[in-house]
């Protein structure tokens, strides 16, 4: 699968790769840490198999992205099977496809972020809901039941209160238009409630009592807060996600007129309930003043099953004038690898972001171009001289087009994580970590830093005051916590770093940006010598500290 190919983008794969690693390192499975510090901006469950897959594989990036990819598949699964039951096989293996070849979809089924775990539990709760409504065995509706409320259970542990408020929506409206009520008594409701409180409730519980006061910061501050403020300065025009599904829905974007055309002409219940969830989750973040492009990967699975549907639809009319539509996807990933190929040779075409990317990748895009053009091109060919038209061609030249596409987009984000990540900041800084060092970061933070030095104690962190946010989290700023034992004071002002750096009797390494150095060592009146550095992120020391001879620790990250 390649997931360890590319580095650790930050911040958020560093950062959530680092706290998985912490578990391990202080056998702490209850309070999620990064840098030594309780975070408790998250729940904890998605630590747990990334936690698991470093014990059983090593510390790695492949080993940490494992489980997104688990979960990716898992949700392929519950798609296959969610169509071929209630469609056929063929529309099963169209919305399987659309699913696993959507760009958003595909990028973060190879990122250590917990959507993917979330649009899993999701997934399987509506699933099993809808299947569960719609049993006529009572033992199949008492699986689908208990599938359901444990995927509830183990969605709000992923997420918090997004794990059942967005399958809750689904299923509410969908009772209420479709006049089922009566179903929601055989739906096993006090069992159910029972089942998911004994899953939610005890980690709740159990990190309040370690960590007082955390209930009411997560359920008002991390819920309500940032759903009703732009505090956390996410806030977007009301058509970003429009734009957000455009692109990350693509090549399939381009058939969704197409797909809303068809259902509307052949609306029934399993439509309705598609559209539902494709389409209120959608408006719940629309109407949040907290936007990010990921908050919508949920509702990815419901437009597979639809856009699914709908392609394989155009293969049971014979004389479907609308079947050159699938075209649109194979000139969507063509258009785009030619776009890029253009770019690499006329460089201003490009946004400044990724020339250098697409430059290194030149040979290999120019490659994938001339074997979408050939197989894309051949399928055309073919069927306007009469041949080819059958489903299965038809199926296996997308298959085989878009997956050299997703090939290139992989690759591509392997060159792009070199200029997104701490890996070559880490590298280079290694070797003057000692044992006798301690390290600070100075009016910044990287998360990777920490996950590729290895490090086994907390590094200093430096910043004003008044920040709403410390590495990256309300939860650090708002409270403060307290380190984990054994290890002492880690958050610190500017003055108290001052006082910490004359004061301190072993050498301090400080990381830093190159443009708040003049800064950094008037607040110390005293200079700095660099040690090393990486773009903008410096390594410093004070100039009359000696570097050891030897007994420098080489850390290969």
């Amino acid at each position: 699968m390649n997931l360890g190919s590319a580095d650790f983008f930050e911040p958020d794969e560093g950062r959530n790769a680092e706290k998985a690693r912490e578990i391990l390192l202080l056998n702490d499975w209850v309070t999620p840490h990064e840098n030594f510090l309780p975070v408790l901006d998250k729940p904890m469950l998605f630590y747990w198999p990334v936690a698991l897959s470093y014990k059983i594989f090593g510390v790695t990036e492949w080993s940490a992205r494992l489980s997104s990819a688990v979960f990716a598949l898992g949700c392929l699964f519950l798609v296959y099977r969610f169509a071929h039951r209630w469609w056929g096989p063929w529309e099963a293996l169209w919305s399987a496809l659309v699913l696993l070849t959507s760009v958003e979809f595909f990028i973060l089924a190879r990122i250590v972020r917990s959507d993917m775990a979330l649009t899993f539990c999701l997934t399987l709760a509506l699933c099993s809901f809808y299947s569960a409504i719609h049993a006529e065995n009572e033992k199949a509706k008492k699986l689908y039941c208990l599938l359901m409320y444990g995927a509830l259970g183990t969605g709000t542990l992923v997420k918090g209160l997004i794990g059942f408020i967005i399958p809750g929506m689904v299923f509410f409206v969908y009772l209420l238009l479709t006049q089922k009520w009566s179903s929601v008594r055989r739906l096993y409701l006090f069992p159910g409630a029972l089942l998911f409180f004994v899953i939610v409730a005890p980690w709740y519980f159990w990190v309040d009592a370690r960590n007082p006061g955390y209930l009411y910061y997560y359920f008002w501050g991390d819920h309500v807060a940032r759903y009703l403020s732009d505090e956390f300065d996410r806030t977007e025009r009301w058509y970003y996600f429009f734009a957000v599904v455009a692109a990350g829905f693509s090549p399939w974007s381009l058939f969704l007129p197409l797909v809303v055309k068809d259902s509307w002409k052949k609306f029934n219940d399993k439509k309705l309930f598609l559209i539902l969830w494709a389409v209120l989750p959608f408006l719940f973040f629309s109407a949040s003043n907290s936007k990010l492009a990921h908050y919508v990967l949920p509702i990815y699975p419901a437009l597979a099953l639809l856009a699914g549907q709908t392609i394989a639809g155009l293969f049971n009319r014979s004389d479907s004038k609308e079947r050159w539509l699938l075209y649109l996807s194979w000139i969507f990933s063509a258009g785009f690898v030619f776009y890029l190929l253009i770019g690499g040779v006329w460089q201003h075409l490009l946004p400044t972001e990724i020339q250098a990317t697409v430059i290194d990748g030149l040979v290999f895009i120019g490659l994938s171009f001339a074997v979408m053009v050939l197989v894309f091109g051949g399928y055309t060919y073919a069927n306007l001289r009469g041949y080819w038209r059958g489903q299965i061609v038809s199926y296996l030249c997308t298959s085989a087009g878009i997956a050299v596409f997703f090939m290139l987009v992989g690759q591509l984000m392997v060159t792009a994580s070199v200029g997104r990540s701490a890996k070559a900041l880490a590298q280079r800084a290694a070797p003057f970590m000692t044992p006798d060092r301690q390290t600070a970061i100075y009016d910044t933070y990287v998360p990777g830093l920490i996950f590729y030095l290895r490090l086994d104690r907390p590094m200093w962190i430096v910043a004003s005051s008044g920040k709403t946010t410390l590495m990256g989290s309300p939860y650090v700023s708002t409270h403060r916590p307290n380190p984990a034992s054994g290890h002492g004071k880690i958050l610190f002002n500017f003055a108290e770093f001052s006082d910490a750096w004359k004061k301190n009797t072993h050498p301090l390494l400080v990381f830093a940006k190159a443009k708040t150095l003049l800064r950094l060592e008037s607040q110390l009146a005293e200079g700095t010598k660099k040690l090393a550095g990486v773009d903008e992120y410096v390594l410093v020391r004070r100039v009359n500290d000696q570097q050891p001879a030897d007994g420098r620790r080489s850390v290969t990250p």
